[in-house]
């Protein structure tokens, strides 16, 4: 019995004692070698869209999400100046991984919030702002709408904190009209010698200049045929062929477009040795 009370004597005083030593930071002692990150977050996309009107007018857009991550509040109420490198290399090595075939946009100038000397913008964050957007000045109207373009952005310099790995970001600049979108496709291809094929197919059509869209030509669009259609001040419209399509013949009938239903009421044939005739409604989705 005694040697069971100096045992339970013995393992109440280690208790005690183990209380009464002081808790130790197992990073006391320790710098704290973090600081704050600049990031472009659309790095984390192979390419990243921005989508404006094909208006004949100067904007200003945002085109660039600039992200300031600082680690203490006292790093975030610094002001700090970012610099960002214009990088069509960018551009060029999507393109040959892709087949994709961007050009650079130039027609534009720096927006509020910046400065560009033609290659280097200057980006002035002020104390406490942690977020800011590199703006442009363009006119969507005035750009060669059969183009796709596209701008590459690489992180090149900050004053306060270290560059991210998200450094290179892509973005593609799409210039869109009224009349671009998808559409519900429903008609029938009239063939001379095959005979009738319904059509019901959703069909994307894409801006070509302020008033026109590119559309696959009945349902051959796999086969590359395609068709250019121009909305008229009067409502009308004009098709013309584009990518494999021979001819376009739009005689026999009226090809409107009904602003209030957004629909397109065409046809038309290609092939003048032996017509292949369609009859075809598009409505916007």
């Amino acid at each position: 019995m005694k040697s069971i009370n100096k045992l339970f004597l013995f393992i109440t005083l280690l208790a005690f004692g183990s209380s009464c030593v002081k808790e130790v930071d197992v990073n006391e002692g320790i710098a704290n070698n973090e600081k704050t990150i600049i990031k472009l977050p659309a790095a984390a996309e192979e390419i990243s869209g921005v989508a404006l009107d094909a208006a004949d007018a100067v904007i200003e857009t945002d085109i660039l999400e600039i992200r300031k991550d600082a680690i203490t509040p006292s790093d975030l109420g610094l002001s700090t100046t970012i610099k960002v490198k214009k990088n069509a290399n960018l551009i060029a090595a999507y393109n040959a991984e892709h087949g994709t075939s961007y050009v650079e946009l130039t027609n534009f100038q720096a927006g509020t919030g910046s400065t560009f000397d033609g290659t280097t913008w200057v980006v002035p964050f002020n104390g406490g702002e942690f977020v800011k957007y590199l703006k442009l000045k363009l006119n969507p109207g005035k750009l060669d709408l059969s183009k796709k373009y596209a701008l590459g952005f690489t992180l090149s310099e900050t004053d306060n904190g270290i560059i991210s790995s998200q450094k290179d970001a892509l973005i593609e600049i799409v210039i869109k009209n009224q009349y671009d979108g998808v559409y519900q496709a429903t008609g029938v291809f009239m063939h001379p010698t095959a005979g009738d094929r319904d059509i019901d197919e959703l069909k994307d059509l894409e801006t070509s200049g302020p008033n026109s869209v590119i559309a696959p030509l009945g349902d051959l669009g796999g086969a590359r045929y395609f068709m250019e259609l121009t909305v008229n001040a009067d409502n009308s419209v004009t098709i013309k062929p584009k990518g494999v399509t021979p001819n376009i013949d739009q005689t026999w009938g009226p090809n409107t477009y009904d602003p209030a239903t957004k629909t397109f009421d065409l046809f038309y044939s290609y092939n003048t040795a032996a017509p292949r005739k369609v009859k075809e409604t598009l409505k916007k989705k």
